[in-house]
């Protein structure tokens, strides 16, 4: 354990520095990314909706008598124009222009062209093209190929819009430089993304084959949905799967993986709080909300295959619960933080971001303010700051647990120690003394020899000297013969003066004799000095049964060492025990 947490402690500190590094070379790229548009097709064009039908013909005529009344009315399903006149654009061999465009959720717009010299170029990006026209970035692109003359006007026909953002979202042409630079920009910035929780996935999982926590499960899981995300919202899925797919597919698939990551996350928060902490009337209120969302996800996704004219409402209902779930963690966090958790505030930090920018996207998406490139990209920076914060926080939850495990396994220590051993000397008490003796027997397959050892006299000793004293000499006569044990023996005190070891059967063992000599040699407290007694027998000892087969036998060899003279040793064999005294 201590070395995963060291790991993990060094990945998350290292990963944050190389993060930052990374994040603020991608946000001074995303700073600039409206500085290289060539030209920005978006401003001052007009934009209407179209109930009618109209060709180019009619559509550049309404634009043209000045009635642009600008964006589409939320969730209402329609067609729309953009319609950008007066333009002065020359191609060179070579070099062909293109429109880009975000991807947002319609199924099929119509580029047209028109030159000066009045001919119209058409192209159209459709289920049939959108797999060929999806770029990195969620963006489509659609190439204008060289022809000699002026290009005048630009305009795109978006068909059946449910979007609440409009069809157009940062329309713009580009040279094929400009196209380079946005590549390289997009790359850079989901190369970021999915480096990151990617790297961040493996180690988690390898985390939790290692260690089986509940909450690196969930965090695992929110961290797989968040790189479905990326794939969805990205444009690389569009570009995986096969030819005939409705083109906003991947912005519908982007919208139903986010609940599954929001439910994930809520789950993760509440595992990876201290015991405690979780106000649990919210945290279930929000798993509830959160599987809502999911399952209206999944209604979205079969609308826009069976009811693509209704696919607001779902889509409308995955946000607003999506925004009252996340709604409910800032209250879980102050009571979290109240309730005592210290991991809170790291957790906190780590969705703080990620928080602020799901929130400017769902109302976006609920038409209640307008989207930016900053907002389109910040989700990812968010997440990728949310990972790395939150395997800190990771870190410091499993040090949490480190700690915690220690101290119980302390306590556990502590108290088997107290239930197994004397009091006064030290020594396995005589429950504990059995129970190892037994377990030593290696499942009855070890013979075993039981040497019972009693202090000769020993009231006399606390008679003359008191209790106090006989205190001190059995605690110096426990560590005599636990010191001139052989290695490996079960050494304990049964009660009073009596001791007892368990050691391995051996015809040629002379314990019992060192034991004696030892006494014989060693003066206890102020010099007095004193001998013992002891009884032996063999024997297997499987369970408590034989275990008392062979205490009586060792207890009557001891009583005929008693009766014999003491200071002897006397081995029990057959059903007579014989006698023989140490030399």
């Amino acid at each position: 354990m201590h070395g995963i947490f060291g790991i993990t402690a060094v990945f998350a500190r290292r990963g944050l520095l190389l993060l930052a590094s990374l994040l603020f070379c991608a946000l001074a790229i995303s700073s600039t990314a409206n500085a290289r548009v060539t030209l920005d097709i978006g401003a001052n064009a007009c934009v209407f909706p179209d109930h009618k039908d109209l060709s180019l013909a009619g559509a550049m005529a309404r634009a043209a008598g000045g009635d642009c009344p600008g964006g589409l009315s939320t969730g209402e399903m329609r067609d729309a124009w953009l319609i950008k006149s007066g333009l002065d654009l020359r191609q060179k061999p070579g070099e062909p222009l293109s429109v880009h465009l975000k991807q947002t959720l319609f199924e099929e717009v119509t580029l047209y062209v028109r030159y000066a010299d009045g001919t119209v170029w058409t192209m159209r990006h459709d289920a049939a093209s959108a797999a060929s026209h999806t770029e990195l970035g969620g963006m489509f692109r659609l190439r204008i190929p060289w022809r000699a003359g002026t290009i005048e006007t630009i305009a795109l026909h978006a068909r059946k819009v449910v979007d609440p953002r409009g069809a157009f979202v940062r329309p713009a042409v580009e040279t094929p430089q400009v196209e380079a630079i946005e590549t390289e920009r997009q790359s850079l910035i989901y190369g970021l993304f999915g480096g990151v929780i990617f790297a961040t996935l493996f180690f988690n999982l390898v985390l939790l084959v290692w260690l089986r926590y509940a909450f690196l499960f969930f965090y695992c899981g929110m961290t797989a949905a968040t790189l479905l995300y990326g794939l969805a919202a990205s444009g690389i899925m569009m570009r995986m799967l096969p030819a005939g797919l409705p083109p906003m597919l991947g912005n519908v698939a982007a919208e139903a993986v986010l609940p599954v990551m929001l439910w994930f996350a809520v789950v993760f928060t509440i595992t990876l709080l201290e015991r405690g902490t979780v106000h649990m009337r919210l945290a279930i209120t929000g798993i509830m909300l959160a599987t809502l969302q999911v399952g209206a996800g999944v209604i979205a996704l079969i609308t826009l295959f069976q009811a693509p004219e209704r696919l607001h409402v779902p889509l409308a209902v995955v946000n607003i619960l999506g925004a009252v779930t996340m709604a409910l963690i800032f209250p879980m966090a102050i009571i979290a933080w109240r309730r005592g958790s210290r991991i809170i505030l790291i957790y906190t930090a780590a969705w703080a971001v990620p928080l602020a920018g799901a929130f400017a996207r769902i109302l976006v998406a609920l038409g209640f303010m307008e989207t930016s490139a900053f907002i389109e990209d910040s989700y990812f920076y968010a997440m990728c700051l949310e990972c790395v914060l939150s395997m800190i926080g990771i870190a410091y939850r499993i040090s949490n647990i480190r700690a915690e495990r220690d101290e119980a396994r302390a306590r556990e220590i502590e108290l088997t120690y107290l239930a197994e051993t004397d009091a006064l000397t030290g020594l396995l008490n005589r429950r504990a003394f059995i129970e190892y003796g037994i377990r030593r027997s290696g499942k009855g397959k070890l013979k075993s020899r039981l040497l019972l050892i009693d202090i000769d006299h020993f009231k006399t000793v606390n008679d003359g000297f008191g209790h106090e004293f006989g205190d001190r000499v059995l605690r110096e006569a426990a560590r005599l013969i636990e010191s001139v044990s052989p290695a490996g023996a079960v050494v304990g005190r049964l009660g009073g003066e009596e001791f007892a070891l368990i050691v391995p059967h051996s015809e040629r063992d002379d314990t019992a004799g060192t034991i004696l000599r030892a006494f014989r040699a060693t003066p206890m407290t102020d010099g007095v000095r004193i001998t013992v007694s002891i009884g032996s027998a063999s024997g297997i000892i499987a369970d408590d049964r034989t275990w008392r087969q062979v205490y009586r036998r060792a207890d009557t060899a001891l009583y005929e060492a008693k009766r014999t003279g003491r200071d002897r040793h006397v081995a029990a064999a057959g059903p007579e025990p014989s006698v023989a005294t140490a030399a």
